[in-house]
């Protein structure tokens, strides 16, 4: 707890007791400290109400920070407080539901985080005179409804977060200075703001998850500085321009979920920074470009349900980088490229890749309550997981292959095994054949396997029951044979998921019903498929079937060449009608008789 007798230090200047353990209320005495200048209580378990007794003769404050508290501030509009503050960080302290009027008169502010707080208001009409020095603003995780200000374009602005609110209307005109801009989370509507010199500066720009509408103009791509552009999640359509190659320095593009057509972006070759790609959810077509292989620290691809087709470039395998590859539901086909143990982040030898700090500084959980720009999902361990920041997935080296849904075939490579840091395999729903990779069991850092409905043959490898970490396995709808391996793993696997083995057609032994015969193999008989002596009755029906069709066609052979056996055929064919026409005749009469009679 603060104690009431820190208004004893009259002189006292700067106060910092963040991220301790403080409990119970702040003192109304802390408003007595007319030399304060720097108030931090950051991240704390302070509660209780904050009125302006706590200011009432803080005269010098500058700097207050009181984020993630539990604290409600309960401020009148018209009070004018004695300072004028340059910093104002409130995040996660409870605020609404009306937009704080009182900070109109903070007009010297340049860094205002008022995010989380309860905010239910429309923005005021003096929101863009009173904060027209501000240079960095959140105000995310409210509920502000209404449109933006129009005259946004005026401010001083360089860093705006109003994610996750109720805003609708379109974006005005940007601020000329605006270097990061996060809209995500909204109802905004209207085409994507029209470039100009005024906001070249544009580093970020996160637009996800709102109601914008068109196409991508030319007239985008004079934002040439940009780092992240995602535009997930909304309504855009048409051909993405080939002048957006010109931002070079992106290394984040996020369009997934759009109506964005065409073949893969051309210009993403031009991208050489670029380490995230997400493209998926739209209706892309043709083939996966070879050049794909020469962007060097790409790490993570997804490209999942669209339409491109034809094979998996070999030159994919040169992406040493990458760590999550999602290709499912698309038109691939061809064979699993070979040289794969070439992706070298999914074998734990990363050391190339390795990028000092974070990769994604910029996508992370900032200071100062600055909040996620993108979230990642994947399908993993049957549904649909989402694993938050992209920064987090790489944290948690969360490697992963989703080949599902494809037209893929031949066998799954032998030297897949060799993927000891992957965490998530599907390969489902293709047209793979062969056997399952008898040293599987090598890939101890497996939580999600998935083979089903495939064409793959064999035994299940005994080693597969050795993967410690796997939580989830799916073999069904394949033609597996023999004796299912024992272990506790995969009994737990079954008990948790029960259709794991089904529609194999000859799998015996616990923990299924059928036993396995004598010699270890699949029963004649059994409740997973087709049996021996089903074969059997088969090509018995297939022979008779032959030897009719073979049979007809000789005799009609010979009659076809034999002129005599021709003529003696239709002359027996004729006495055979002639008396059958006869002994209907005759019985035709002798019933007219008897009904005479």
């Amino acid at each position: 707890m603060l104690p009431r007798w820190v208004a004893q230090f009259a002189g006292l200047r700067t106060l910092e007791l963040s991220y301790n353990n403080l409990s119970g209320n702040i003192p109304y005495e802390i408003g007595k400290l007319s030399n304060l200048i720097h108030l931090d209580l950051n991240n704390n378990k302070l509660d209780g109400v904050i009125t302006e007794e706590h200011f009432v003769s803080a005269r010098s404050l500058e700097y207050i920070d009181l984020a993630y508290n539990a604290l409600k501030i309960e401020i009148s509009s018209d009070w004018q407080p004695p300072s004028r503050l340059d910093i104002a960080i409130f995040a996660a302290c409870q605020m609404g539901p009306l937009f704080p009027g009182w900070l109109q008169w903070h007009v010297n502010i340049t860094h205002l985080d008022i995010s989380s707080a309860g905010i239910a208001d429309r923005f005021p009409q003096w929101f863009s005179d009173a904060f027209s020095n501000v240079e960095f603003m959140n105000i995310s995780n409210n509920q502000l409804n209404g449109s933006l200000p129009t005259n946004m374009g005026f401010m001083s602005l360089r860093e705006l977060y109003l994610s996750s609110n109720q805003l609708t209307g379109q974006i005005p005109t940007l601020p000329p200075n605006i270097s990061t801009l996060d809209l995500s989370n909204n109802f905004l509507s209207g085409p994507l703001p029209s470039s100009a010199t005024r906001s070249a500066n544009l580093k970020q720009l996160s637009l996800f998850s709102n109601q914008i509408t068109g196409h991508i103009s030319e007239s985008f791509c004079k934002y040439q500085g940009l780092e992240i552009l995602d535009l997930s999640n909304n309504f855009l359509e048409g051909v993405l321009p080939l002048c957006l190659g010109v931002m070079e320095d992106v290394q984040f593009l996020g369009l997934s979920n759009n109506s964005l057509s065409g073949g893969f972006p051309s210009f993403v070759q031009n991208l050489t920074q670029i380490m995230f790609i997400d493209l998926s959810m739209n209706n892309f077509s043709g083939r996966l470009p070879t050049w794909i292989g020469k962007l060097s620290i790409l790490q993570i691809l997804r490209l999942s349900h669209n339409k491109f087709s034809g094979n998996i470039p070999v030159n994919i395998t040169n992406l040493a980088c990458l760590q999550y590859m999602d290709l499912n539901n698309n038109e691939i086909s061809g064979s699993l490229p070979s040289y794969l143990s070439n992706l070298k982040s999914m074998r734990n030898t990363i050391d190339e890749c390795s990028i000092p700090g974070d990769p994604f500084p910029f996508l992370d959980e900032q200071p100062i309550g600055r909040p996620i720009l993108h979230s990642l999902s994947t399908i993993l361990k049957g549904q649909e997981l989402n694993y938050g920041s992209i920064s987090r997935v790489l944290a948690i080296n969360m490697t992963s292959i989703d080949l599902s849904s494809n037209n893929l075939i031949g066998e799954i490579p032998e030297e897949i095994v060799v993927f000891g840091a992957l965490v998530n395999l599907n390969l489902s729903r293709n047209h793979l054949t062969g056997v399952i990779p008898n040293k599987i069991g090598e890939m101890q850092s497996l939580q999600s396997l998935d083979f089903s409905r495939n064409k793959l043959s064999g035994e299940i490898p005994v080693s597969l029951s050795n993967i410690a970490s796997l939580s989830y396995l799916d073999l069904s709808y394949n033609n597996l044979t023999g004796r299912i391996p024992s272990g506790p793993q995969l009994d737990t696997l079954y008990a948790e998921y029960p259709t794991m083995y089904i529609g194999n057609i000859g799998l015996c032994g616990h923990p299924l019903q059928n036993n396995c015969s004598s010699e270890g193999q699949a029963p004649k008989q059994g409740d997973l498929g087709r049996t021996e002596e089903g074969h059997g009755i088969q090509f018995f029906y297939l022979g008779l079937e032959c030897g009719f069709v073979v049979g007809t066609w000789m005799a009609f052979g010979v009659l076809l060449f034999k002129k005599s056996w021709r003529i003696a055929c239709f002359r027996i064919s004729d006495k055979l009608c002639d008396k059958v026409y006869v002994l209907v005749a005759v019985w035709a009469r002798q019933t007219r008789t008897d009904h005479d009679a």
